[in-house]
Parts: structure tokens; C-alpha cells; sequence
């Protein structure tokens, strides 16, 4: 299984195992009449958004509860250590679920683009 190293702040977070970059678009619909489709503009971006799913392993317990602390409103530099620009966002609160194996679990956290 393949990994990478992904920091948030000065934090490093547990084995990444893929990261997914979304961008979503701010979109205008206007009807026209006697058409199936709308017309969409696009008037805006939210911004970049970052999906990190990854594998705690050892001390779950601890490491589920780091995880936690980092939603905690304040705005941090993801850099994903891929020789990409960093970022400055803000940490959702994260999700897990149990493997069925001890002192393992899966993790997924979301990262909003913020100024």
C-alpha cells in the first residue's frame, strides 16, 4: 500500500493514502423558454477543497483525538509534499470508521481554501 506525507500546520497526518482535489464553480441557471436545458454561467469559485482519507494505526484513540483538535476553526497551511504550492485552509471535522483490526482505523477529513 502506498502512502505520502501530508502536513496540516505543523502537524503531520497520519498514513494519507490519497488525496482529492476538488474546485467547485458558483453556477447562474436561467430557463429558456421552449428548452430542456438551462443556461449556466459561471460567476465564482469557493475555492480549492481537499478530501484526505488515511489509516491511524497504534495509539487510535490519541491520534483520533489530534485529528479532531485540528477542526478547530483555524485557518493552517496544508502543504500535500508533492512539490505543489501550499494552502491556506480550514480543517472539517474529520470522520471515522473501525477496520475490525485492532489499533487500526480509517479516517477521512475535508480542507476548505480560506484567505
Amino acid at each position: 500500500m502506498r502512502w505520502r506525507l501530508v502536513k496540516f500546520g505543523t502537524t503531520s497526518l497520519p498514513l494519507v493514502l490519497e488525496v482529492e482535489n476538488r474546485n467547485r464553480k458558483v453556477y447562474v441557471e436561467r430557463a429558456i423558454p421552449g428548452k430542456s436545458i438551462a443556461k449556466r454561467t459561471i460567476h465564482g469559485s469557493f475555492g480549492a477543497e481537499f478530501v484526505i482519507r488515511g489509516i491511524i494505526t497504534g495509539d487510535v484513540p490519541n491520534q483520533k483525538a489530534t485529528l479532531k483538535g485540528l477542526a478547530d476553526g483555524v485557518a493552517r497551511v496544508l502543504d500535500l509534499e508533492d512539490g505543489s504550492a501550499t494552502v491556506t485552509c480550514l480543517m472539517v471535522d474529520p470522520a471515522f470508521q473501525e477496520t475490525g483490526k485492532p489499533q487500526q482505523a480509517l479516517y477521512e477529513a475535508l480542507f476548505v481554501q480560506s484567505s
